[in-house]
């Protein structure tokens, strides 16, 4: 047996889809935060690594940057990977044109707490616009907007 194997013990799969849909309703509560333009609750919900930032500018932030964030209308998760130490939860995002975006949540452990620590957001097979009611331009691009604290 390795070392790493030694200092991790291997979680059952019950452990796992606990974790998971703790990850997922963390994931849920802070999108929904956003989308309801409570940017104070989803600003407590983020990690150390973004405590030099306060709620305002975070607010700012978000409405400038990540408007999608806050006009979406519905989100659906997707699959959520971890270590145990951190984690990912795949999201889309939905919006009343019936377009969507894809985004990344990272969360990580803080003293038992899990905390959202980057976002990034994707937009994909369509102009960088999901809110405008024009046809969408079909491509084969990917784009990325990573944020970290």
């Amino acid at each position: 047996m390795n070392a790493l194997a030694q200092l991790q013990p291997v979680r059952d799969t019950l452990q796992t889809l606990l974790l998971h849909q703790k990850l997922t309703d963390e994931t849920q509560i802070f999108l929904q935060a956003l989308r309801s333009g409570d940017t104070r609750h989803a600003w407590g919900m983020m990690s150390i690594s973004w405590e030099g930032m306060n709620c305002s500018d975070f607010s700012s932030m978000i409405s400038e940057g990540l408007p999608a964030f806050g006009r979406s209308t519905a989100t659906f998760i997707g699959l959520v990977m971890d270590d145990g130490r951190e984690a990912v939860v795949d999201a889309f995002l939905y919006f009343e044109n019936e377009r969507w975006a894809s985004c990344d949540v990272t969360l990580s452990l803080e003293e038992s707490h899990w905390k959202i620590d980057r976002l990034a957001l994707r937009e994909i097979d369509w102009e960088l616009d999901p809110f405008s009611d024009s046809e969408p331009q079909l491509t084969s691009r990917t784009h990325s907007l990573d944020i970290e604290g």
